[in-house]
């Protein structure tokens, strides 16, 4: 759906915010959930794997893809580790070209490795509230700007670079960002001149990633 689009300044990148939407061909898109990190905030555990109400925090994630509208065609899983128990979701699993955990743009150019023409959405799995129109905004801000290749969440406690949406030709850029020895997700976006588009529950975009959130959760309840 094509926006009406309100553009407000930023320290980097210009903010979209999308109130009102008309009708635009639905996009085939794939999806990337990023869990390859080493989880350090939690002990050097799989965050993936973590319990929270009662399902491990992957299912929410890919829970939460399939209530978008509409749904990716493809998931596809960053996991360098329990590969073997990501693939029991029935999705694609795929881990680092590169050595020595460099990053979650490691994961991202595997996953854009492995797209040919649809878009990716990725996510973070360790964010199960994402908000259930994160792609149709993601995708809307790209049509909006046909120079456009890239898009990202902002809400006003700040940026969500890993919730982005990237078109596939992307892929050599970030493999020369990545080659050159940087590992900044924000400063590979401002290299693409990605489009910041804002989203206002913050709350969907809180990051899992502390035994502290957890428990602060629990006691909301």
């Amino acid at each position: 759906m094509s926006p009406i689009i309100i553009k407000t300044p930023s320290r980097t990148q210009p903010s979209i915010d999308l109130t009102a939407t008309q009708s635009h061909p639905v996009q085939t898109y794939d999806a990337l959930v990023l869990a390859g990190g080493r989880g350090s905030r939690m002990g050097g555990r799989d965050k993936g794997w973590i319990m929270w109400e009662g399902h491990p925090l992957i299912e929410h994630v890919l829970q939460r893809l399939r209530q978008q509208s509409p749904p990716p065609h493809r998931v596809l899983i960053s996991a360098n580790r329990n590969v073997d128990a990501y693939q029991q979701t029935g999705h694609t699993v795929v881990t680092d070209e590169r050595d020595n955990f460099m990053g979650p743009l490691a994961g991202v150019e595997a996953g854009l490795m492995r797209c040919k023409k649809n878009n990716l959405l990725v996510v973070p799995c360790d964010t199960p509230l994402l908000p259930l129109d994160l792609y149709e905004k993601l995708e809307a801000a790209l049509i909006a700007d046909p120079h456009a290749k890239a898009a990202y969440a902002v809400c006003d406690d700040g940026q969500h670079p890993l919730c982005c949406l990237l078109d596939p030709s992307l892929s050599g850029s970030l493999g020369q960002f990545l080659d050159a020895g940087h590992g900044s997700v924000v400063s590979w976006l401002e290299q693409t001149q990605a489009v910041a588009v804002h989203f206002a529950d913050a709350d969907a975009f809180r990051n899992f990633n502390t035994l502290e959130i957890f428990q602060t959760r629990q006691d909301q309840r």
